[in-house]
This record gives C-alpha cells, structure tokens and sequence, in this order.
C-alpha cells in the first residue's frame, strides 16, 4: 500500500502555479498589475489631507476596480478541488496577499482564503497550521462585527429568476431546486464626514459602496465553525473565540426578508455546531437547509453539522434503525445538494459518516451513492471522486463485500497515485480501509511483518503517529491535538475539578460517535498511550488522599504498561476475552455488547466457545513423541481466528477494557476479612502504595525511592543471590533480617497505618524494583512500627510464616480472572537438565522423582517440546523445569522453553512458545503454569525494573491462565526438585499459592547437598548441615492468583 505513503508538503511556498485557461506567464502579470493597482490606491491614500487614514474609494460611490474575494481565489478554488493541494496553497495565499487592508488588519474578505488555506492543511494533515488559519479567519470576523448589517439584502431579490442546476451529473441532482442568488451583495462602508466625527479622530472611512461576495464569506465562514468544531472536539464547548465570532455574527435589525434571514440562520446553526450545542444544530437544519424547497450555499455544511450531530446517537450513543434511516438519507441529500452547488469536497465527508451509521441494506445503498458520485465526479473533482471511492469501498468491506470493497479501493489508488493529487489524510483512510480489507481476506495483525495488512496499518500509523514538518513533528488527527491541550491546560489546575473530568473522558474507552464520524481520528484514539493522564489522575488522588482513587489509577498505569505492548494498544485483547468469557465473568457493559452482537461478533464468538469444549476439537493432532499422549490445537485454525478479531478490531465498534480487569469503586469492600491487597507503582519518581483492608483503602507516597535498588540488592547479596564468586550460603541470618527490617520501615512508615495484625492473607502487586524483593522474608511484626530487636529477643516471624503471600501483576488481576481457562487436572512438565546439569543420569532419575506423584503425566523434553500455547484443553497444569532467561529487551518475546525446543514442532511454523503467542488464539489454556528456572536480573548485580518478571506474570494472566509461579533466580538441583515435588502433588487438588508454600516448607526442612546445588560451588563445600531453610533455595519461587471475586454491578 506504498500509495498510502506520507505526503510532503510546503508551509511557505513559492512560485506560480497554472489553472485552468491561465498560464504561469498571465498570472505573473495579473500579479503584477495588482501591485500596480495598490501602490497607486495608497498615493492616493498619501494625497488625503484627512487628519486620519481614510481608505476606500468616492463619496457614496461604488469602489472603482475592487472584487471581493479576487478571482484568484476562485481559481484556486478549483484547483483545490482537483486535488492539487500545493498549487492550491499557492493560489490562496497569492489570494489573501490581494485581500483589502485597513489600519485594523485584513477585512471580511480574506476570510474565504483563511479558511480554505485551514481546508488544506487539513488534508495534509498539519493541524496547528490549520487552526492558526481557522483563528485568523474568527479574528477577522470578530473585529468586523456587524458587517452583515451593512449588506444591502434587497439585492437577494431574484424576481422570477431561475438558478439551473446541473445536468450533466445524475437525476437526482438535476432535480434539486436552487435559490437563485446574485454573485455579489452591495455593501456599504464608511460615514459621512462631519466636523464631530473628523474631531472624535481614529478610523475614517469615506461612504463607499463595494459590491463583494458576501454568501461566499458567509459559507466559508460555516465551513470554518464545522472545522473548528472536528478540530476541537469535546473541547469546542469552552472555545471563546467561536462564541465570540456567533456574537459577532447575529441577525441584523430590522432585517425582514425570509430568504436572507434563512441564510443568516443557516450559518449560525453551524456556529452553534462550532459549540458544541448539537441539539440547536439538528434544530436550524431542519428549519433553514432549504428556502422555500430550494437548495443554498450553506445548505450542505448545515446538513453535514447536523448529520455529525446526529451521528452521536443518544446518551449512551445508542441509534434506532430508524435514526440509521434518516442520517443516510441526509447523507444523500447532502450529495445532491452539494453536487448541484459545485461543493463536491463536502460530499465524501458526509457518505463517511452515512457508512459509520449504516448496518444491513443501509450500507448496500452508501455504497451505490459513493460509487456513482466517484465515477461521475471524477472530471469535475478529484478530491471527491477519490473520496467517495474511499467511501465505497469502506461500506462494501463493512457489508461482507471484500471482492467489490478492493475494486472500489483500486480505482481510489488509481487516482491517489496520480502526481498532482496530495491528500495525506485520504491517503491514510485509504490504509485504514485496506487494512480491514485485508483481515476479512484473512490476514491478521501482529502475525509477521510482511503483507497487505503489515504494510496498511504502517502507511496509516505513520500518518497518526509520525507527521513531520521540517522533521518536527506535527500532530495530524484532532483527538492528539485535544488530548496536547488537555495536558497543556493541567499546569497549576492539577486539582481542578474539571480538568479531572477532562482527564478522565479521554483516558476512557473510545466514543461510538468518533468511530461513527471519522474512523482514522478513532484509531488514533486507539493508537493514544493515555498512561500520562493516568499519571495525572493518580497525582490528583494522592494529593485528595482518595485511597480508593489511588488504587484505581495504579491498576490503569500498570494494565496500560501491558497493553501497550500490544497491537492497536490491546484492542485485539480485548475482543478475544469477550468472546472466550463466559457470560457471568463480563461486566455490564460487556454482557450488554453480547446481548445485541454484531454478526461478526456472534459468529467469533459461538466458534471460541466451541473450541473451548474439549469434545468438540477436531483440528486436535495427537502427539505420542511425549511420554504420554495428548493434544495439540491447529495453528492454522487459530491464524484464521485471529483475523476475524482482527476485523472486529478495526470495524467501527466500542469495546470495553476487561482485560487485565478493572478495579471498581466496590470492591474495596468485597475484600475478605483477614485479607490485605497491598499495591505499589513507581509514576514520575515517586512510589505510591495502598493498603486495602476491613473495608477501606490507605494510602501514603514512599519517600527516597532512589534509594530502593540498592537496599534490595544488599539483601541479595547477604542471602547470595547474586553473588558470582565466592560462598554464596551465608554464616548467619543477621544481615539479611536487619537489611528485611529497614526495608520495611521505608516501605510501610508509621504514617501509613500498617500492621501484619488479624491478617491471614496478604497480596502483593510490586512494581519496579520491588519485583526482586522476597516479600515472604518481611518480619511481620504484627505492630505499626518496627521496634528494636534486644540481642537475646526471637527474631520477628517473617511473612512467609505469618501469612498466605500471593503475588498479581495489576490490583485488577489480584481480584479476579479473565477470559477462558480449561478445567482438566492433568499435568505436563517440559523438564531439561535443570536439576543436574553434568549428570544425565541423576537428572533423569531426580525427573521421575519430581513426577512421581502425577496422575496420567505428561513428559516431554525441550528439545521436542510441541507449542506450548497450543497445547490441548486436557492439559490443566504446565510446568516447565528447565532454565528459562527472558528477552529483557522485548518481553513479549520471552520464550516459556528455553529457545531451542522448536525442532519437534509438529506444525512446523514456529515455536509459538513466546508470551505473545499465548495472549492470541486458541483460548482455553492451562489453569497454571510453573517456570521453575526463571532468571530474572535478580540473580546480577544490576537490578533491572521488574519488567521481566512482570511480563510474563501479566501476560499467561491475561490468556486465561489463573495461576502463575515464578522464580526470581534459578536454582536447581535437589533443592529445587523437592519443592517441585510437593507442588506436583498438591496442585492438582489445591490452589498453587498453596501448593507452594507447602512446597517451601517442606524444603525448607530439608537437609541439602552441596554437590547436589548448582548455584554452590567449592567455597560452600565448609557449609556444616546445609538445609533449605537458607532463603538462597526457597525465597526464589513466588506464585501469583487472584481473590476471584465476583464481577460488580454496574461498573463504575
């Protein structure tokens, strides 16, 4: 999709440019003789012996040689049209040089250049050119306030003159009636000169009557209140300066002509548009879109205001089949009357919304509409022919239509491809319907770099992401440039109630009305990493001291840490949780998308959750290379799934955020009694945490958090976790508890109120370093300080002890699951040379020690390990006993056995062992999954920010696996197989957090080998009565689960 590419353009540029019947050479001239023309106007100007600058011409008389705006403008007008934007850009900025000056500035009549200058650079997609000129062009308007009064309206008077509409496009434009209006309006400027007014002194203007053309300042003047309005969005609501130009704007005394007074009315409805006072708009459109049954220049911006207005359905955005009725229709009105009055730039705009509301037979006739106005229209203009293609194009692929969508695509190339048309943002609609193109052809996102659908959604994302002007980036879609205001306007207004709002309306899912209006400014929404507004929300809750505030805002930051790994921003995510969920999982708003589904959806749907029905499973391929048999689900059949949530994804559709799952306001109550959820998140240098506990929720900031890494590798280094020399097995606990009780301290400050006291149950969601923290060696000292330790006084129990420790990698994921996990028991264990490198033997023979207790096992080897993220639904728990190192630098790229497992692959495609291939289809994976050989940085002198060990966490969370253990260094040998063993044994019948923990205790009381240990060397050889109780062998593993609480009602 190379047509699709950027489009560079000019701010400043220079030279002539050719229309129609004009050469370069005439121009140059006619330029030449309105210089001549304005040097003389001024001596003329200089000769005047008023006391003030007197501009205009003689006395009451019409001002000799004058047009307003120049034919210039009318030409790049055209030109415009064709599609040449930069010779466009020439010809209006050659246009507003020739514009009337007076000693306040420009005049009313370079306001039609202003605005289309704006036209322009929207295209090309550089919006803060585009506003400069839309301000400009309000400015002008406000300083001339009242000049509609000075319009001499009886010239509207045609008598029984008819305006003929034309012929040569369809019938139905040869139908419409148009008002019959002159070209030019006298308007009359200037006073009689008196000796009181030339003694008031300052602006005197002589009589002067000037014939300009005033409908075509009032139409641009309604084209720039509806492109103030799509620049600013929500914004538009507070925008001063388009209040300031509908007050300058405002009906004049005593006018009595209907035809005039409907002209006035219909560019003030789109005033009110500019406002954000929708309700008005649909109003005015309905009363002043046509004179008497004819058609005006203001009509079709009207109806587009009111199209948009209405596109937003109600409240809740919801439309009746009949509201999707009457938008189409409008939008085919639109069309019409806008191709009877030459205004074909408008008529793609409106058959885009037409084909966002449209569903059924609807779209069938968008498509129709769009056709024959591409095909007609391509002479006259090929900005509208290659939008309506567009258009077409995008109602047909909406319809199922994929063979008629890339025909209609191909003749849009055809005509984008062409040297002289440059309209980036076209262009980049164009990628976006060439990518939902390509996912119902069956090619999905995120699966190679290559394709249709890779090379689409780059061509779109550059134009979102990446527009340069001079290599400095440019925002192109409006939702950026709202969200750049928003964030520019927090300053000192951190806690101001409305900015609060603000923050949270765009940091929410995306509106069904942008979808519905322009799907590329939808997907740029969808592209927005809103982490920063996050930020600012989880600041204002801190300095509210709102607890439960705080603990939202953390599960937002770090679910957003997640999903923004993920393509379109976790979109696919959460499609594919919607459809594998059972139905009593899903919050409201998501059971209330399933109750009335899209087809796709239902379709997705139904097929997920037969796959997750063993029974039914017949793309299953029996694998006997384990020891054991089972299932492996088809790779393919999973590719073909992906591209239909792929298409759901980039279909114009609202899905919620479920996954990772949100915290509501709720639950902080539902929390069990003798259970805390503890939370921390590191934002902008600062360590925030929360306590939730008997129904309530504290909160505090952790000072000096610069200071955290390097206490928690000095507890490292004194159990000899990342030592690489020497005795790593410690001669007392002395150090590391004394190193655990400053911690502690610094962590839980006597401000935040926290005790160990009546607790059972405690879950940790670390963030930072902090995930290299064994919380389990925490004293809990059951008192909100911590006190002195006398010299003969016990050592405080740890947490380990005191406690049931659970680990989440979000506040959301520590109180419920998601999407689908399989119910089987059986258990499968990748194991490699993990527990004795050197001894093949004693490996084996430590490998059936530790699978001794399974029932109907599953071993397999890493070497010809199938896809682990295919593996079948009888398949409940996976344990991988082998040394595991994650991709730091990619996480999602971390394989879950060791990288070369995939030569046993049996599809033969890839090794679909990476955390990324688990967060994709087949749904339904294991109910845990242990990597007992993790290796964190942990185990090194430099600490890294936990991202390795939150990844993976997160991530087989997120694919529906309910339970994950971890390890945050790699031991094995007999200390690990112990633990392994017991975990093997209980947790088919127990929670793996608890299987855990009865699996370090009975390490624990373990006696040890050196010989045995692989992470000991020569100089621990001295150690007398090594046992597991050392933290070295125990204080590794951590297991992650959730409180598994019940969806609230409603979501908050």
């Amino acid at each position: 999709m190379n047509m699709f590419a950027q489009c560079r353009y000019r701010t400043q540029p220079s030279g002539y440019f050719t229309v129609d019947g004009f050469s370069r050479r005439t121009l140059a001239l006619s330029c030449l003789l309105l210089s001549c023309l304005v040097l003389a106007g001024a001596m003329s100007l200089w000769a005047t012996p008023a006391a003030a600058q007197v501009p205009g011409g003689g006395f009451g008389l019409p001002e000799p040689g004058g047009q307003y705006p120049a034919q210039t403008y009318y030409d790049a007008l055209r030109v415009y049209r064709d599609g040449d934007l930069e010779n466009a850009i020439r010809g209006f900025e050659m246009a507003l040089r020739s514009t009337r000056t007076d000693i306040n500035g420009k005049w009313i009549d370079s306001i039609p250049a202003r605005v289309m200058l704006a036209e322009c650079y929207w295209h090309l997609g550089h919006l803060p050119v585009c506003r400069s000129h839309l301000d400009e062009a309000a400015r002008i308007a406000v300083r001339n306030q009242g000049w509609l009064g000075q319009l001499d309206f009886n010239s509207l008077a045609q008598g029984g003159v008819v305006a003929a509409s034309p012929t040569n496009l369809w019938p139905e434009v040869a139908a419409v009636r148009r008002l019959p209006l002159p070209r030019k309006m006298p308007f009359q400027s200037g006073r009689q000169l008196t000796e009181q007014g030339l003694a008031a002194g300052g602006v005197i203007e002589t009589p002067t009557i000037k014939n300009i053309d005033a409908i075509e300042v009032m139409r641009t003047l309604a084209v720039m209140s509806h492109r103030r309005r799509v620049l600013m969005g929500p914004l538009s609501v507070d925008d001063t300066l388009s209040r300031e130009v509908a007050e300058s704007t405002k009906l004049p005394t005593g006018l009595s002509m209907d035809s005039a007074k409907s002209l006035i009315y219909a560019m003030r409805g789109c005033q009110y548009y500019a406002i954000g006072e929708d309700k008005t708009v649909i109003d005015r459109a309905g009363k002043y879109a046509v004179v008497g049954g004819a058609v005006h220049p203001m009509t079709p911006m009207l109806l587009l205001c009111g199209l948009k207005a209405g596109a937003g359905g109600d409240e809740q955005g919801k439309l009746t089949q009949d509201n999707r009725q009457t938008l189409v229709s409008t939008a085919q009105q639109i069309t019409n009357a806008a191709a009877a009055l030459d205004q074909y730039e408008f008529i793609g705009e409106a058959l885009q919304v037409a084909a966002g509301v449209a569903q059924g037979d609807q779209l069938s006739r968008v498509e129709q509409t769009a056709l024959l106005a591409a095909r007609t229209l391509v002479r006259q203009s090929r900005l509208a022919s290659l939008h309506c293609y567009l258009v077409a194009a995008d109602a047909a692929v909406s319809a199922g239509r994929v063979d008629a969508a890339n025909e209609h695509l191909q003749a849009a190339i055809t005509i984008a491809s062409r040297r002289d048309v440059q309209f980036a943002r076209l262009q980049a609609y164009g990628a976006y319907v060439a990518a939902r193109i390509a996912a119902k052809s069956g090619q999905p996102i995120g699966i190679g770099g290559t394709g249709t659908m890779a090379d689409a959604l780059r061509s779109m994302s550059d134009f979102i992401l990446n527009q340069r002007d001079r290599n400095r980036p440019v925002s192109s879609m409006p939702f950026f440039y709202q969200v750049d205001i928003v964030m520019g306007s927090l300053g000192g207004n951190v806690g101001n109630q409305s900015v609060k709002r603000l923050l949270e309306g765009y940091s929410g899912d995306v509106a069904i009305s942008l979808w519905r209006q322009d799907p590329l400014n939808a997907m740029a929404a969808v592209y927005f990493d809103d982490s920063a507004m996050h930020s600012a929300l989880l600041n204002i809750a801190a300095m509210e001291n709102n607890g439960t505030e705080v603990l939202q805002q953390t599960d937002r930051l770090l679910a957003k840490r997640f999903t923004r790994q993920l393509p379109l921003q976790g979109r696919l995510l959460q499609y594919r949780t919607l459809v594998s969920s059972p139905v009593d999982a899903l919050w409201s708003d998501a059971r209330a998308m399933l109750a009335e589904p899209p087809e796709v959806l239902k379709r997705l749907r139904d097929e997920t959750q037969q796959s997750l029905v063993a029974a039914a499973a017949p793309v299953a391929v029996p694998v006997d290379k384990a020891d054991g048999k089972f299932s492996v689900r088809s790779e393919s059949q999973a590719i073909v799934m992906e591209a239909a949530v792929s298409d759901l994804a980039l279909s114009r559709s609202v899905v919620p955020e479920i996954n990772p799952p949100p915290v509501a306001t709720t639950d902080v109550a539902l929390v069990p009694d003798g259970v805390a959820l503890v939370t921390f998140v590191v934002d902008n240098g600062k360590l925030h945490a929360t306590a939730t506990r008997d129904g309530a929720t504290r909160t505090w900031v952790v000072p000096g958090i610069s200071r955290l890494p390097a206490m928690i590798n000095r507890v490292l280094q004194d159990i000899g976790a990342n030592k690489g020399r020497g005795k790593r097995v410690p001669d007392s606990d002395e150090a590391w508890r004394a190193d655990m009780e400053s911690i502690r301290s610094f962590l839980f400050p006597e401000s935040s109120g926290w005790t160990e006291d009546n607790l059972t149950s405690i879950i940790v969601v670390p963030d930072g370093p902090l995930w290299y923290l064994p919380f389990e060696l925490l004293p809990a000292v059951g008192t909100k300080t911590v006190k002195p330790i006398a010299a003969d006084a016990e050592p405080a129990r740890l947490w380990a002890d005191a406690v049931e420790l659970t680990y989440a990698p979000t506040p959301g994921m520590a109180l419920r699951n998601v999407a689908a996990a399989t119910t089987a028991n059986r258990i499968a264990m990748v194991a490699g040379n993990f527990f004795a490198i050197r001894d093949q033997t004693l490996n084996e023979s430590m490998i059936n020690e530790v699978m001794l207790p399974a029932q109907d096992a599953v071993r397999l080897s890493t070497t010809d390990s199938p896809p682990t993220s295919l593996m079948g639904l009888e398949i409940g728990h996976l344990i991988v006993a082998a040394a595991v190192t994650p991709n730091v630098a990619e996480p999602l790229s971390t394989q879950i056995v060791p990288i070369e497992s995939g030569t046993g692959n049996p599809t033969g495609t890839s090794s679909a062992n990476r955390l990324r291939d688990w967060i994709r289809f087949p749904a339904g994976g294991p109910q845990s999954v242990v990597l007992a050989g993790f290796r964190s940085t942990a185990a090194s002198n430099k600490l890294g920010d936990g991202s390795e060990l939150f990844f993976p966490l997160v991530s087989l969370r997120a694919s529906g696996v309910r339970e994950v253990m971890l390890s945050r260094w790699a031991t094995g040998g007999q200390s690990a197989a112990t633990a392994l063993a017991e975990v093997v044994n209980e947790v088919p019948h127990t929670r793996l957090v608890e299987a855990l923990r009865r699996g370090t205790m009975m390490l624990r009381s373990s006696d040890l080998a050196v010989s045995r240990e692989p992470l000991l060397g020569k100089p621990d050889e001295e150690v007398a009565d090594l046992t597991g109780e050392q933290p070295l062998f125990w204080a590794n593993y951590f297991a992650s689960g959730s409180l598994n609480l019940p969806v609230p009602q409603p979501k908050k």
